[in-house]
């Protein structure tokens, strides 16, 4: 039997890397007739610089979202004038502890920061992974570093979080970064939410980054005058286009400030892995994320790779943390069809904490896997 395992990672637990080392190891030791691949799985947030190959791992000196200074690793290849980014490496969620948690505050600062020294090395083409992101700026952090001026009514700069943003009465990018005008730029999303609306960025989104919940229509409202004011200004009106709400609006303003092209993080995934072959030739699929529920099935890499496995009837195994079956419910029959069998790794009840520790994780993991895979050898013979 031919196993593919590709599982996103566990946030907060494990990583895709690692999930995918805990299962293959367990399937090798305890079955011979066995014969595993793995996969790192990434679509665009925590992990995405583990996908790529060709490129030297480097570190830069920035600042996060709360602005504290820190070293983040980006990819480079001189010779390709290439760099790859990751959001949640710069300016990620993971990287705070929850009182900074805020995105009246937040700011993309540091990856304009990283993205002017690169353009400085002479880098022409960016591969930015979208996820994973702390802020809810719509990038003005990051393009005030680029150049671009937003200025309120007494005419000070506005350049960080929502407390800034909602003041921006004038957009002056006449002095925005000239090395711009070479550079072109690969937006990876894994989600497809447009900047506003009741499933844009800060409805979808922001309650994780530690925005309230009453402040949700307020903080939309910001956005859309902002938006509005930023359409006037390029002439280009990318507020409604897939993606433009990804990590806080930062879509929306790579879209509008830069030359960039914005693709679906599951996609750009399975074709740079050629995962398509890959999936040919096993038997069975492994994959899974921490959470199964609706948001799965709108581009989430696990659900994508499913699709490409019932193509070739190939047997799904979906893996997660927890599993909402009244949202799953809720979907239609054809998707419903994509996982043979989900099962979640928790083997009783106990608190967040502690279902998140890794060493929990892992044997949580084990356990599961061989429990599914003992039914698997008995169902064969």
């Amino acid at each position: 039997m031919k196993v593919l395992i590709a599982v996103n990672e566990f946030k907060g637990s494990l990583s895709s890397a690692e999930i995918g080392k805990i299962i293959s190891n367990k399937l090798n030791n305890n079955y011979k007739n066995i014969i595993t691949y793995t996969q790192v799985v990434a679509d665009g947030g925590d992990g995405f610089l583990t996908l790529f190959k060709g490129f030297t791992n480097n570190k830069f000196r920035t600042v996060n979202a709360a602005l504290q200074e820190c070293d983040v690793n980006y990819l480079l290849n001189e010779e390709r004038k290439e760099a790859v980014i990751e959001v949640a490496e710069v300016i990620g969620i993971k990287q705070l502890k929850d009182e900074q948690k805020d995105p009246f505050k937040t700011t993309t600062t540091g990856l304009g920061k990283l993205i002017v020294f690169l353009l400085e090395k002479g880098v022409e083409h960016f591969i930015i992974g979208l996820g994973g992101s702390a802020t809810n700026d719509c990038g003005i952090g990051m393009l005030s570093e680029l150049g671009i001026k937003f200025i309120d009514k007494k005419g000070y700069l506005c350049k960080c979080g929502i407390n800034d943003l909602s003041k921006i009465d004038v957009i002056d990018n006449k002095n925005i970064n000239s090395k711009l005008t070479k550079a072109r730029f690969s937006i990876i999303s894994d989600v497809s939410n447009p900047l506003i609306g009741n499933n844009g960025a800060t409805y979808i989104f922001s309650k994780q980054k530690g925005l309230d919940e009453n402040k949700f229509a307020e903080v939309d409202k910001y956005i859309e005058k902002f938006s509005n004011k930023v359409n006037l200004a390029t002439g280009k009106n990318n507020t409604f286009i897939e993606g433009s709400g990804a990590a806080g609006g930062l879509g929306y303003a790579f879209m509008s400030f830069c030359n960039a092209t914005i693709q679906s993080g599951s996609e750009f995934m399975i074709n740079y892995l050629e995962l398509e072959k890959i999936i040919r030739d096993v038997d069975v699929v492994i994959t899974g994320e921490g959470k199964l529920d609706k948001q799965s099935y709108m581009g989430k890499a696990p659900i994508e790779i499913a699709r490409i496995a019932k193509r070739f009837n190939k047997k799904v195994i979906f893996l997660a943390g927890s599993i909402l079956d009244d949202e799953l419910s809720e979907l239609n029959e054809d998707d419903k069809k994509l996982i043979d069998a989900s099962f979640s790794i928790q083997r009783k009840f106990t608190s967040l904490n502690i279902a998140m520790d890794r060493h929990i994780s892992k044997r949580n993991i084990e356990n599961t896997i061989v429990q599914i895979f003992n039914i698997l050898e008995f169902s064969n013979g």
